[in-house]
């Protein structure tokens, strides 16, 4: 198993990521995470460096990276931005040795899942798209502008007071990268969408209402009293790695529907 740096352009700027591939990959996984918290760290989360060594013990090279605006990566929040950095990533991972010939798959979690929604809407090359905790749109979890970029600055991921320069174009931007606009443009690649029922960030129904837009093969797991982050809830990595391994190895064919796993 080995370990690399990526590093890669997006729009002007230069973001950082790593890639660790197992011996014999079955598939190449780009992570995207989604907006931090901004709390304290917490000393057991091995964040997305421990999600990709979990996915990569079951086979799967995996790729994460931070988005602009965070973790002192450069840059600030914006819908497109994301978009933008998500495709800057994949486009680095297609380049990487040992995995360019394999299938792509992006896999989101929260915002990040809503950047892999719309990304992957446009890209052909990606094979599959699994979504974690992925609201239907940002737009609609609770806050108004002033107040989500307020947010978004209290988090850390809004820098420049003077950003953005027009409230209402980065609105309306933020508006246009919504996943139910382009999930149905998914089909017919197999789409994986996993939600706690308990997530008190971006409830429940969002995930069913991009179940209820997307084509066919789709997939709905819901996790019984599951919160927000749910690469650390055992079950939400289990389901993943079923769907991965269950399209894999007979791409366009299984389960399609909603699963409740056991608690």
């Amino acid at each position: 198993m080995q370990t690399r740096s990526v590093v890669f352009r997006s729009d002007d700027l230069t973001l950082e990521g790593s890639l660790i591939v197992p011996d014999k990959p079955r598939a190449a996984l780009l992570l995207c995470h989604g907006i931090p918290s901004g709390g304290p760290p917490d000393p057991d989360d091995e964040g997305y460096p421990g999600f990709a060594r979990a996915l990569a013990a079951r086979g799967y090279a995996a790729m994460w990276f931070n988005f602009r605006g965070c973790r002192g990566a450069p840059g600030e929040f914006s819908m497109s931005g994301w978009c933008a950095d998500t495709t800057g990533a994949l486009d680095a991972m297609a380049r990487a040795p040992g995995v360019e010939d394999l299938a792509r798959v992006l896999v989101g979690s929260s915002a990040g899942g809503a950047a892999a929604i719309d990304v992957a809407a446009g890209r052909p090359d990606v094979t599959m798209v699994a979504a974690l905790a992925a609201p239907s749109s940002l737009a609609a979890t609770g806050d108004d502008e002033r107040s989500f970029v307020q947010r978004l600055r209290n988090i850390g991921i809004i820098h420049d007071p003077a950003y953005p320069p027009d409230l209402d174009a980065w609105w309306a931007d933020l508006i246009a990268g919504a996943p139910a606009r382009s999930v149905e443009l998914i089909s017919p690649r197999p789409l994986l969408l996993v939600h706690g029922d308990a997530d008190g960030i971006v409830p429940y129904h969002h995930a069913e209402g991009l179940f209820s837009r997307a084509g066919e093969p789709k997939e709905l797991v819901r996790i019984p009293g599951g919160a927000h982050q749910l690469r650390r809830d055992p079950r939400a990595l289990e389901a993943l790695t079923d769907w991965l391994d269950r399209r894999l190895a007979r791409q366009g064919i299984g389960q399609s529907g909603q699963i409740d796993p056991e608690r």
